[in-house]
């Protein structure tokens, strides 16, 4: 049986909606692929009387207890004294920190006394070095129980769970590593790939779960198993041919990587783009594009804000343009290449608001790419 966690974000700027919480959705798939069910999130403000009983209550319902944010200098960071409350034991300095952070601080200037907050310890604590930062995170393994303490900047928790506590948590539990297998699809909807798909998405097989995920990049297939993961690959070779041309790529891929692999087969070594009214969505997709051998290198983009403006040279462009919504709500993109490759214009139509409308017209763009841009 795999360990069941509770995750606490703690950080009053969360329930504010002044801080997106990416800890929450990180650490979800972190634990997910070590074997770590995450039974809940909980985010709590700074008051140290509701820090201390949420941990109670967590430590009394969970193997694990994973908290991030709340160990810095200031008044209002409670972390550890919510931790060293619900436990009943004393913080006290610890020498060993006090001096490494005196001797981190030495290099830059003077530390301020609020720092030394960040040297107290409870005695039950295993001190998790924090080298990008000031605070260091706690591992206490009390009562059958593990509670983790750590930094709530994203950079610093991210390293410390991978250098520190990762490894810890493998060799304190009996873990069973998720497996996944992920089929991406675009153009179609959730409703339509189950019809597609019947039994084998309602029977994967024994020990297998299978799911549906809309994301702005198209629907999700994702085969997951904790068992032997042999069965994985060909449950996802099945769904693609099923799903036909609907499919774009597998597991790590991203759409804006499967387009410039196609135009790079097409015979386009460079690539740029020209787009109006989507604030820059497909010149940041393309830009983030992981590099890949054969695919067309992404020279960069121009946005269409209203005054005359030239693409950048380059082998292909690609041109896309969101058309004002229509009385219902509905969108259409307008979708064109030119250069070495040919795309004639075309309309496409998409679903969303907001950001995500924006994100929705480039991923749509994309997909016209890999569909029709061939050899």
């Amino acid at each position: 049986m795999h360990p069941r966690a509770l995750l606490l974000s703690i950080g009053s700027e969360l329930l504010a909606g002044e801080t997106v919480d990416t800890n929450a959705a990180f650490l979800g798939r972190e634990l997910a692929r070590l074997g770590v069910e995450l039974a809940g999130v909980r985010q709590l403000p700074d008051d140290v009387t509701i820090i201390a009983a949420t941990f109670t209550e967590a430590r009394a319902a969970a193997d694990l207890v994973l908290a991030t944010g709340g160990l810095g200098p200031t008044h209002d960071d409670l972390t550890r004294e919510g931790l060293a409350e619900a436990l009943g034991e004393p913080l006290s300095a610890d020498p060993t920190l006090e001096a490494q952070m005196r001797d981190r601080f030495g290099a830059i200037g003077r530390m301020p006394v609020s720092n030394l907050r960040q040297a107290l310890r409870i005695p039950s604590a295993e001190i998790l070095p924090n080298p990008i930062g000031s605070a260091p995170g706690w591992w206490v393994d009390r009562n059958e129980g593990v509670t983790v303490l750590m930094p709530g900047v994203p950079s610093e928790m991210r390293r410390m769970f991978a250098e520190q506590v990762a490894a810890r948590l493998s060799a304190r539990f009996r873990l069973a590593p998720l497996h996944v297998r992920t089929v991406k699809t675009f153009g179609i909807g959730e409703s339509a790939v189950a019809e597609m798909l019947g039994e084998l998405l309602e029977q994967p097989g024994a020990g297998v779960s299978a799911g549906i995920y809309a994301r702005d990049d198209g629907v999700h297939l994702r085969f997951s198993t904790r068992g032997d993961p042999s069965s994985l690959a060909a449950l996802a070779g099945r769904a693609s041919e099923q799903l036909g041309e609907a499919v774009w790529g597998h597991d790590a891929d991203d759409l804006a990587g499967v387009a410039l692999s196609a135009l790079g087969v097409a015979g386009a070594a460079t690539a740029a783009s020209w787009e109006a009214d989507t604030g820059g969505a497909l010149l940041s997709l393309l830009a983030d594009a992981a590099p890949a051998d054969g695919a067309a290198r992404y020279l960069g983009g121009v946005l269409d804000v209203g005054g005359a403006a030239a693409s950048p040279i380059a082998d292909a462009v690609l041109q896309l343009s969101l058309v004002p919504q229509d009385d219902h709500g509905r969108s259409r993109v307008r979708v064109a290449a030119s250069g070495v490759i040919s795309l004639a214009m075309r309309e496409v139509r998409i679903h969303g608001s907001g950001e995500q409308r924006l994100r929705r017209a480039a991923y749509a763009a994309l997909d016209q790419v890999r569909r029709n841009v061939k050899p």
